[in-house]
């Protein structure tokens, strides 16, 4: 073969100017034992071709192999879809389930690719413990003041002050603000107590505290009862929940406690009753990188049932408090995935109209009532993994 061209390269490698010097004039080359042998590229394509059918029969005479793997840490039918990659023309493979191995029939040169392939991937898998800490504080203040005050009083001739009139002879005024529900036979039998302004504040036994006063006079002709009324209430709860959960590598673990309770549902069949969950709720996906961090899908759900919000029926609310999330941590290591933080005022105030906006004796015609609930909840992840130098020791030995 020969030929003339002119090409002029600059610091360009020597191989790369004879490629292209080939392919310009549509040549190629093969390099045996640091020979070059260069013929047109339709030969050199049809040696190829020629050594793959060469190969192939080769292949097709050699005999089969009956290999039995047997699988520790994986689930041999799933292996079967890598194995199934690099099997001959010839090859085949099954499981055998009761066992958990792979029966392989193949030639020599695949059963060892095979073998080495399963080694690689029946690994012992990373074992993750999951430490979750819900701590919920709340705090509640409330204070009420409240005020009651009414008399009696009797203008006639009994008690030492008449009218002096005919009509009318005789006066007699009282409250009438009752706390029973027996209406008064008449002025001569007033209700008892006789408070004009009844506003208390809500005070039981053990909570808060009251003062009266009473002032009368001689005869009876007139009496006045003032009673005041406080109570002041302050509370701190604190609640932590601390669930903990082993899974494996990229399996999800839940988790979860709590309690379910009855409720009535009106239905056109009648009444039934259906059973719903307040419970603490924790699902948690792993999997552990190759540089040992560990990467979390957590889902954290906490309902409880408030019996002091109920629906038309009686039935109690739902209380729902949820975290979704994605993170990545170092084993050990410690992170906030969720807080909420809530606080509700409220104030209150009680009137008699028109007098309670009068200055100066306003005053004893309201009550008044503040309120402040405040609530935290954070939750705190904790990811360990156990098997730290188990699942690592066919990755060093290697």
């Amino acid at each position: 073969m020969r030929g003339k061209v002119s090409f002029y390269f600059e610091d360009v490698p020597w191989d790369l100017a004879l490629d292209m010097i080939l392919k310009a004039s549509g040549l190629d080359y093969i390099r045996e034992e640091g020979i070059f042998r260069v013929a047109p590229v339709e030969d050199i394509q049809k040696e190829y071709e020629m050594e793959l059918d060469r190969k192939k029969k080769l292949t097709e005479l050699k005999q089969l192999q009956v290999k039995l793997i047997p699988v520790n840490y994986a689930e041999a039918a799933e292996l079967t879809k890598q194995v199934k990659g690099i099997l001959s023309p010839k090859g085949s493979v099954s499981v055998d389930t009761r066992t958990n191995t792979l029966i392989l029939k193949d030639i020599e040169e695949h059963v060892v690719a095979i073998e080495d392939l399963v080694k690689r991937l029946d690994a012992q898998t990373p074992q993750v413990l999951i430490e979750a800490r819900i701590v919920e504080a709340s705090r509640d203040y409330s204070k009420d003041l409240g005020i009651q005050w009414g008399g009696y009083s009797r203008f006639s001739a009994a008690t030492g002050n008449p009218t002096g009139l005919i009509f009318p002879y005789e006066v007699q005024t009282a409250g009438g603000a009752s706390e029973s529900n027996a209406v008064a036979s008449g002025l001569f039998t007033p209700p008892n107590p006789n408070f004009a302004v009844n506003m208390p504040a809500p005070v039981g036994q053990g909570s808060g505290g009251g003062i009266g006063l009473t002032l009368g006079s001689v005869g009876g002709a007139a009496n006045l009862a003032i009673r005041l009324t406080a109570a002041e209430e302050e509370g701190t709860v604190k609640i932590i929940s601390a669930p903990k959960i082993s899974t494996i590598d990229n399996n999800k673990a839940i988790i979860q406690q709590g309690i379910s309770f009855p409720v009535s549902v009106v239905s056109a069949q009648g009444v039934n009753t259906q059973f719903f969950d307040a419970q603490l709720k924790m699902e948690v996906t792993p999997h552990v990188t190759q540089d040992g961090n560990i990467m979390l899908k957590v889902d954290i759900t906490k309902n409880e049932p408030d019996f002091s919000q109920t629906g038309a029926n009686g039935n109690p609310t739902i209380r729902k408090k949820e975290a979704h999330t994605s993170l990545l941590l170092r084993d050990g290591d410690t992170t906030v995935i969720g807080g909420i933080y809530t606080r509700n005022m409220a104030s209150g105030r009680k009137k008699v109209p028109f007098f309670a906006d009068l200055p100066l004796i306003g005053a004893l015609f309201t009550s008044t009532n503040e309120s402040d609930s405040r609530s935290e909840l954070l939750i705190f992840v904790t990811p360990r993994i156990v098997n730290r130098q188990a699942s690592r020791v066919r990755v060093e030995t290697e």
